[in-house]
């Protein structure tokens, strides 16, 4: 794994203060790396305390004591009602298949452009802390 005293950028970390940079070794990818864990765990906690709480936001707009946009202390509330997505009867479905059989066959022959989105990191908890959380 690459230590970042061999790249020149620094990345700040927002909860210790400390700065990873190649101006300070000492501090290396194992303290940024334990940064960012500490962060995605808590952020994983939030998001627990935050589903319930969600949910009963739900029902009080269901039941007529909210409206979907509002604010309250200067935060803005709107809810959002989900993807649509949509089941197709038989022939569309066949005609689906044979579209992703041609674009499979265009990029096996270099004829489709390829692009790429903006690139992110995926960050997951070890298994066994999902399960004792």
């Amino acid at each position: 794994m690459p230590d970042l005293a061999d790249h020149p950028a620094a990345l700040a970390s927002p909860a210790s203060g400390e700065v990873f940079s190649a101006a300070r070794p000492e501090i290396g990818i194992e303290a940024l790396l334990d940064a960012i864990t500490a962060v995605k765990g808590e952020q994983k906690r939030l998001e627990r305390d935050l589903d319930p709480l969600l949910s009963r936001l739900n029902d009080a707009m269901a039941a007529g004591v909210i409206d979907p946009v509002f604010s309250q202390r200067d935060w803005a509330f709107q809810h959002n009602p989900g993807r649509l997505s949509h089941s197709f009867p038989a022939d569309i479905r066949q005609e689906e298949e044979r579209l992703r059989a041609a674009r499979e066959t265009a990029i096996r022959l270099g004829t489709a452009l390829e692009r790429r989105g903006r690139s992110f990191w995926t960050i997951r908890p070890p298994r066994a802390s999902l399960e004792t959380s």
